[in-house]
Protein backbone atom coordinates (compact mmCIF):
# COMPACT_ATOMS: atom_id res chain seq x y z
CA UNK A 1 0.00 0.00 0.00
CA UNK A 2 1.27 3.90 -0.97
CA UNK A 3 2.15 5.77 2.19
CA UNK A 4 -0.61 8.31 3.15
CA UNK A 5 -0.39 11.78 4.71
CA UNK A 6 -1.54 11.62 8.93
CA UNK A 7 -4.49 13.61 9.06
CA UNK A 8 -5.60 13.90 5.31
CA UNK A 9 -8.82 12.45 5.06
CA UNK A 10 -8.48 12.98 1.21
CA UNK A 11 -5.01 11.70 0.86
CA UNK A 12 -6.27 8.85 3.29
CA UNK A 13 -9.04 8.37 0.57
CA UNK A 14 -6.58 8.31 -2.50
CA UNK A 15 -4.01 5.77 -1.28
CA UNK A 16 -7.17 3.56 -0.22
CA UNK A 17 -8.59 4.13 -3.46
CA UNK A 18 -5.04 3.33 -5.03
CA UNK A 19 -4.39 0.16 -3.27
CA UNK A 20 -7.89 -1.30 -3.05
CA UNK A 21 -9.07 -0.30 -7.06
CA UNK A 22 -5.67 0.34 -8.94
CA UNK A 23 -5.66 -3.60 -10.08
CA UNK A 24 -8.75 -3.05 -11.54
CA UNK A 25 -7.69 -0.23 -13.68
CA UNK A 26 -4.12 -1.80 -14.84
CA UNK A 27 -5.95 -4.86 -15.78
CA UNK A 28 -8.38 -3.16 -18.07
CA UNK A 29 -5.28 -0.83 -19.05
CA UNK A 30 -3.86 -4.21 -20.67
CA UNK A 31 -6.91 -5.40 -22.26
CA UNK A 32 -7.36 -1.88 -23.93
CA UNK A 33 -3.48 -1.73 -25.10
CA UNK A 34 -3.98 -5.30 -26.54
CA UNK A 35 -6.72 -4.68 -28.34
CA UNK A 36 -5.32 -1.52 -29.87
CA UNK A 37 -1.87 -3.44 -30.96
CA UNK A 38 -4.53 -6.31 -31.93
CA UNK A 39 -6.57 -3.81 -34.22
CA UNK A 40 -3.33 -2.03 -35.97
CA UNK A 41 -4.40 1.10 -34.27
CA UNK A 42 -1.73 4.04 -35.10
CA UNK A 43 -2.86 5.66 -31.43
CA UNK A 44 0.15 7.25 -29.20
CA UNK A 45 -1.85 9.89 -27.02
CA UNK A 46 -4.34 9.57 -24.75
CA UNK A 47 -6.77 11.54 -22.21
CA UNK A 48 -7.87 9.72 -19.34
CA UNK A 49 -11.59 11.52 -17.49
CA UNK A 50 -11.58 11.10 -13.99
CA UNK A 51 -8.38 9.25 -13.53
CA UNK A 52 -8.54 8.41 -10.24
CA UNK A 53 -4.95 7.65 -8.91
CA UNK A 54 -3.42 7.09 -12.16
CA UNK A 55 -2.49 3.36 -12.61
CA UNK A 56 -4.62 3.34 -15.84
CA UNK A 57 -2.56 6.09 -17.18
CA UNK A 58 0.87 4.70 -16.19
CA UNK A 59 -0.21 1.11 -17.74
CA UNK A 60 -0.44 3.23 -21.43
CA UNK A 61 2.77 5.64 -20.21
CA UNK A 62 5.23 2.47 -19.66
CA UNK A 63 3.85 1.25 -23.89
CA UNK A 64 4.98 4.68 -24.63
CA UNK A 65 2.20 6.63 -24.60
CA UNK A 66 1.67 10.47 -23.84
CA UNK A 67 -0.67 10.43 -21.40
CA UNK A 68 -3.01 13.10 -19.79
CA UNK A 69 -5.60 13.09 -16.73
CA UNK A 70 -8.11 15.14 -15.41
CA UNK A 71 -9.88 14.69 -12.24
CA UNK A 72 -12.32 16.68 -10.13
CA UNK A 73 -10.80 16.23 -6.48
CA UNK A 74 -7.56 17.63 -6.05
CA UNK A 75 -6.56 15.16 -3.55
CA UNK A 76 -6.57 12.64 -6.53
CA UNK A 77 -4.19 15.43 -8.54
CA UNK A 78 -1.75 15.76 -6.14
CA UNK A 79 -1.66 11.93 -4.96
CA UNK A 80 -1.37 11.10 -8.50
CA UNK A 81 0.95 14.01 -9.65
CA UNK A 82 4.09 12.78 -6.82
CA UNK A 83 3.02 9.35 -7.59
CA UNK A 84 3.66 9.57 -11.76
CA UNK A 85 5.46 12.57 -12.68
CA UNK A 86 5.66 11.68 -15.98
CA UNK A 87 2.35 12.17 -16.69
CA UNK A 88 0.31 15.31 -17.16
CA UNK A 89 -2.69 15.63 -14.21
CA UNK A 90 -5.02 18.67 -14.25
CA UNK A 91 -8.06 19.56 -12.20
CA UNK A 92 -11.38 19.76 -13.78
CA UNK A 93 -14.71 21.48 -12.91
CA UNK A 94 -16.94 18.43 -13.91
CA UNK A 95 -16.23 15.05 -15.56
CA UNK A 96 -17.55 16.70 -18.95
CA UNK A 97 -14.81 20.24 -18.47
CA UNK A 98 -12.12 18.92 -20.68
CA UNK A 99 -9.38 21.60 -19.58
CA UNK A 100 -6.90 20.33 -22.34
CA UNK A 101 -6.41 21.97 -26.00
CA UNK A 102 -5.04 19.53 -27.93
CA UNK A 103 -6.55 16.44 -29.76
CA UNK A 104 -6.03 13.21 -28.48
CA UNK A 105 -6.16 9.11 -30.11
CA UNK A 106 -8.11 7.82 -27.12
CA UNK A 107 -10.01 9.30 -24.48
CA UNK A 108 -11.23 7.20 -21.73
CA UNK A 109 -13.48 7.42 -18.68
CA UNK A 110 -13.25 4.07 -16.29
CA UNK A 111 -15.05 2.97 -13.35
CA UNK A 112 -18.46 3.42 -14.05
CA UNK A 113 -17.72 7.32 -13.54
CA UNK A 114 -20.06 8.79 -16.41
CA UNK A 115 -22.81 7.39 -14.07
CA UNK A 116 -22.11 10.19 -11.20
CA UNK A 117 -23.54 12.24 -13.82
CA UNK A 118 -27.15 12.48 -12.77
CA UNK A 119 -28.93 14.29 -16.07
CA UNK A 120 -28.96 12.52 -18.97
CA UNK A 121 -27.99 15.85 -21.00
CA UNK A 122 -24.78 15.94 -18.73
CA UNK A 123 -24.03 12.17 -20.58
CA UNK A 124 -24.43 14.43 -23.70
CA UNK A 125 -22.33 16.85 -23.10
CA UNK A 126 -19.46 14.77 -22.25
CA UNK A 127 -20.10 12.76 -25.34
CA UNK A 128 -19.75 15.95 -27.52
CA UNK A 129 -16.30 17.59 -26.00
CA UNK A 130 -14.92 13.92 -26.11
CA UNK A 131 -15.99 13.94 -29.94
CA UNK A 132 -14.53 17.40 -30.27
CA UNK A 133 -11.51 16.66 -28.47
CA UNK A 134 -10.55 13.16 -30.50
CA UNK A 135 -8.56 13.23 -33.72
CA UNK A 136 -10.58 11.49 -36.55
CA UNK A 137 -10.72 7.73 -36.11
CA UNK A 138 -9.99 8.43 -32.31
CA UNK A 139 -11.72 6.43 -29.66
CA UNK A 140 -13.90 6.74 -26.55
CA UNK A 141 -13.86 3.91 -24.08
CA UNK A 142 -15.81 4.07 -21.14
CA UNK A 143 -17.34 1.77 -18.74
CA UNK A 144 -20.84 2.20 -17.04
CA UNK A 145 -23.54 0.42 -14.75
CA UNK A 146 -26.66 -0.14 -16.49
CA UNK A 147 -29.99 0.30 -15.44
CA UNK A 148 -30.46 -3.77 -14.94
CA UNK A 149 -27.50 -3.45 -12.49
CA UNK A 150 -28.78 -0.12 -10.49
CA UNK A 151 -32.31 -0.69 -10.84
CA UNK A 152 -32.52 -2.92 -8.15
CA UNK A 153 -29.44 -2.62 -6.07
CA UNK A 154 -28.96 -2.85 -2.35
CA UNK A 155 -26.03 -4.47 -0.84
CA UNK A 156 -23.19 -4.51 2.03
CA UNK A 157 -20.62 -5.84 1.29
CA UNK A 158 -17.44 -6.42 3.13
CA UNK A 159 -13.91 -7.11 2.58
CA UNK A 160 -11.10 -7.67 4.93
CA UNK A 161 -7.21 -7.09 4.24
CA UNK A 162 -4.03 -7.24 5.62
CA UNK A 163 -3.42 -3.10 5.49
CA UNK A 164 -7.46 -2.22 4.87
CA UNK A 165 -10.65 -2.89 5.07
CA UNK A 166 -13.50 -1.82 2.90
CA UNK A 167 -17.20 -1.34 3.05
CA UNK A 168 -19.22 -0.89 0.25
CA UNK A 169 -23.17 0.06 0.97
CA UNK A 170 -25.50 0.67 -1.87
CA UNK A 171 -29.24 1.84 -1.29
CA UNK A 172 -31.87 2.33 -4.10
CA UNK A 173 -32.40 6.01 -4.08
CA UNK A 174 -35.41 8.18 -5.80
CA UNK A 175 -36.15 7.46 -9.74
CA UNK A 176 -33.08 6.00 -11.43
CA UNK A 177 -30.27 7.04 -8.85
CA UNK A 178 -28.18 4.57 -6.32
CA UNK A 179 -26.57 5.63 -3.38
CA UNK A 180 -23.46 4.33 -2.77
CA UNK A 181 -21.27 4.63 0.24
CA UNK A 182 -17.02 3.32 0.32
CA UNK A 183 -15.85 3.35 3.29
CA UNK A 184 -11.95 2.29 3.97
CA UNK A 185 -10.69 1.58 7.48
CA UNK A 186 -6.73 1.69 7.36
CA UNK A 187 -4.84 0.53 9.64
CA UNK A 188 -1.85 2.30 10.58
CA UNK A 189 1.55 1.11 12.39
CA UNK A 190 0.40 1.12 15.94
CA UNK A 191 -2.35 -1.34 14.69
CA UNK A 192 -5.16 1.65 15.26
CA UNK A 193 -7.85 2.13 12.33
CA UNK A 194 -7.99 5.42 10.08
CA UNK A 195 -11.62 5.60 8.76
CA UNK A 196 -11.74 7.63 5.21
CA UNK A 197 -15.16 7.81 2.83
CA UNK A 198 -16.99 8.85 -0.47
CA UNK A 199 -20.47 9.32 -0.82
CA UNK A 200 -21.85 9.45 -4.48
CA UNK A 201 -24.85 9.06 -6.45
CA UNK A 202 -25.19 6.80 -9.45
CA UNK A 203 -27.87 7.28 -11.97
CA UNK A 204 -28.73 4.95 -15.29
CA UNK A 205 -29.97 5.24 -18.26
CA UNK A 206 -31.12 2.73 -21.57
CA UNK A 207 -28.57 1.38 -23.20
CA UNK A 208 -30.30 2.37 -26.43
CA UNK A 209 -30.48 5.86 -25.31
CA UNK A 210 -26.78 6.14 -24.63
CA UNK A 211 -25.90 4.55 -27.91
CA UNK A 212 -27.76 7.04 -29.90
CA UNK A 213 -26.63 9.82 -27.81
CA UNK A 214 -23.24 8.74 -28.92
CA UNK A 215 -23.56 8.56 -32.80
CA UNK A 216 -25.43 12.27 -32.40
CA UNK A 217 -22.10 13.24 -30.63
CA UNK A 218 -20.53 11.94 -34.01
CA UNK A 219 -19.26 8.30 -33.27
CA UNK A 220 -19.26 6.58 -36.07
CA UNK A 221 -19.23 2.63 -34.95
CA UNK A 222 -20.27 2.32 -30.84
CA UNK A 223 -19.46 -1.31 -29.74
CA UNK A 224 -20.76 -2.85 -26.25
CA UNK A 225 -18.56 -5.30 -24.34
CA UNK A 226 -17.20 -7.12 -21.98
CA UNK A 227 -14.10 -5.85 -19.66
CA UNK A 228 -11.94 -8.16 -21.75
CA UNK A 229 -13.75 -5.97 -24.75
CA UNK A 230 -14.65 -9.02 -26.52
CA UNK A 231 -18.38 -7.56 -28.18
CA UNK A 232 -21.43 -8.27 -26.39
CA UNK A 233 -24.13 -10.43 -28.28
CA UNK A 234 -26.83 -9.48 -25.20
CA UNK A 235 -26.07 -6.32 -23.25
CA UNK A 236 -29.34 -6.55 -21.79
CA UNK A 237 -28.33 -8.45 -18.98
CA UNK A 238 -24.75 -7.46 -18.18
CA UNK A 239 -24.23 -5.47 -15.25
CA UNK A 240 -21.23 -3.20 -16.86
CA UNK A 241 -20.70 -2.20 -19.76
CA UNK A 242 -17.75 -1.41 -21.40
CA UNK A 243 -18.10 0.72 -24.64
CA UNK A 244 -16.00 1.49 -27.76
CA UNK A 245 -16.93 4.39 -29.78
CA UNK A 246 -15.06 5.32 -32.59
CA UNK A 247 -15.20 9.14 -34.32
Amino acid sequence: MENYVANSFDTNYAAAWSSDQGGFSSTLGQNLLSYIETNHLPYKTCLDIACGTGEFLNRFSKAGFTCYGTEIAKSMVEYSKAKYPNITFALSKSLYDIPYKTKFDLVTCNHDMVNTLERFGEWQELFKNVSNCLNKGGMFMFDYYTEYKLSNWNEVDYEEGEDIDHITQVKKGIDNKCIMNNIYYIKNTDDAYKKTFDIQVEAYFPNDDIVEALKKAGFKTVTLCRFSLDPLEDPSTRNRIHVLAVK
